[in-house]
């Protein structure tokens, strides 16, 4: 059992990054009961070793991470066109978005893209050639291989579940 925290580390703790994207708080019935330690714990996670974050570097980085998911599709996406719009160097940029999101900035864009491309096959049934062709790459033989290191099974398999 964690011992209790105070509330501003409650607060601290439950607006980190991490929680934005893979937690949720409880319904207001349970809120006074929810430690975010003890959420921490239960997602076993565990910090990267590394240099701390400066509050703004991380604020910085949270927005390049709402930006690449809005804009992933894209294909002028660069360190470089990052840096620039962000106004980070590109050692914080990837060091800090890896140390505080696990992913490197392109592993989550092509993270990105994997998702999109498992709910176009599922949702919208479309076949894996006109896929390869929303996501931009250059031939669906490419893509298959992405989706597969991904996934551990081609695109195709994915679509013949389906049916």
């Amino acid at each position: 059992m964690t011992p209790k925290t105070s509330i501003d580390a409650q607060s601290v703790v439950a607006t980190h990054a991490f929680f934005m994207d893979h937690a949720t708080v409880p319904d207001t019935d349970y809120a006074g009961d929810w430690d975010p330690i003890q959420a921490l714990l239960h997602f076993q996670v565990k910090a990267e070793p590394g240099r701390i974050i400066p509050p703004a570097d991380v604020t910085r980085l949270q927005s390049v991470k709402d930006f690449l998911r809005e804009n992933f599709l894209e294909q002028h996406l660069s360190l470089g066109f990052l840096c620039r719009r962000f106004g980070l160097n590109e050692f914080k940029l990837k060091k800090g978005f890896k140390q505080l999101f696990g992913n490197t900035v392109f592993g989550y864009v092509q993270e990105m893209r994997m998702k999109t491309a498992r709910r176009l096959i599922i949702e919208e049934k479309r076949n894996v050639n006109e896929v390869a062709d929303f996501l931009g790459y250059s031939s669906p033989n490419h893509f298959s291989a992405a989706f597969k290191r991904l996934y551990g099974f081609p695109p195709a398999k994915l679509k013949a579940w389906q049916m």
